[in-house]
């Protein structure tokens, strides 16, 4: 991909999301996805022409998302080029942040989920970046923490709420306290996410962690929202025989 980069003359690719998050926790096992930003347009050239190149070698298939980013089926690996997604007015919120003229990859990164997943990992897979300078400290912290406030980053995507319960359950993390209020006040958000991410992602941390899954879903006031899966069933109905106030 770094040569199809020079040969064409894109922006310079990084690999971001989960992959630098878990070189940085020493974690890193088998990897399913690939998550590739240039912080610009160029990232879906750069997809169009890695294909082509691959295609000469290997059997692989590009498809076009329904968000506008590609993906590249690598035989059992995916690699998602991304779609470039900024929040609505992000040069305001980043002013509030003293970040003044930023670059699109400072747009992107803050608009990404959590400063967990706001990291780049360098194409040497040696050298891991924090853009927002809040990724490091929340990992060694480990704290599921939004990049921008909650009220923002939680409601500008699909899917952020059950997001955070998942991978406070993968990674062993806490979910911090402003991401908790927002939702307390507002558990409706949650319901952005369509039933099926829902149920995937709550029966994975359920799978992982059912303790550290029921109590985020208490603690957030989220259990008359969701799906009630055969995994999250048990806990469902502990929480019920716990508070007479559940319909």
């Amino acid at each position: 991909m770094k040569q199809t980069q020079e040969e064409i003359g894109s922006s310079i690719p990084y690999i971001c999301g989960g992959t630098p998050r878990d070189k940085y926790l020493k974690r890193v096992n088998e990897i399913a996805d690939l998550d590739i930003t240039t912080g610009d347009g160029t990232v879906d050239y750069l997809s169009q022409e890695f294909e082509l190149r691959l295609r000469k070698t290997y059997n692989v298939t590009r498809k076009t998302m329904s968000d506008g980013h590609s993906t590249i089926f690598i035989g059992n690996l995916k690699v998602d080029f991304s779609s470039n997604f900024m929040v609505p007015n992000i040069d305001s919120y980043l002013a509030r942040l003293r970040i003044h003229d930023p670059s699109n990859m400072q747009r992107e990164m803050f608009s990404r989920d959590f400063t967990c997943n706001s990291l780049l990992l360098d194409f040497n897979l040696k050298d891991v970046r924090d853009p927002t300078h809040m990724g490091f400290k929340d990992l060694d912290k480990k704290i599921i923490r939004t990049c921008l406030p909650p009220e923002v980053t939680l409601t500008s995507n699909r899917n952020r709420v059950v997001r955070a319960i998942y991978l406070a359950c993968k990674l062993g993390f806490h979910v911090d306290d402003s991401i908790i209020k927002f939702v307390v006040k507002n558990p409706e958000v949650i319901k952005i996410s369509t039933d099926k991410v829902m149920i995937e992602k709550l029966n994975d941390a359920f799978q992982r962690d059912p303790d550290r899954a029921s109590f985020l879903l208490t603690k957030m006031n989220l259990w008359n929202y969701i799906p009630i899966t055969e995994k999250v069933h048990p806990y469902y109905m502990k929480h019920v025989k716990g508070n007479i106030d559940v319909k």
